[in-house]
């Protein structure tokens, strides 16, 4: 138990790491597919 928050540091570290990663590409998404014309979405 002497490592618990060791332990619970590195996953709160993993977890917030690969949030933040996570929110930021779906951002920067978004604010590119705003600058693109319908025509070029093929998604739409």
């Amino acid at each position: 138990m002497d490592d618990l928050g060791f332990i619970l540091l590195s996953y709160l570290a993993t977890f917030g790491g690969t949030a933040a990663l996570v929110w930021q590409v779906l951002r920067r998404g978004r604010a590119l597919a705003r600058q693109l014309p319908d025509e070029d979405k093929p998604w739409i």
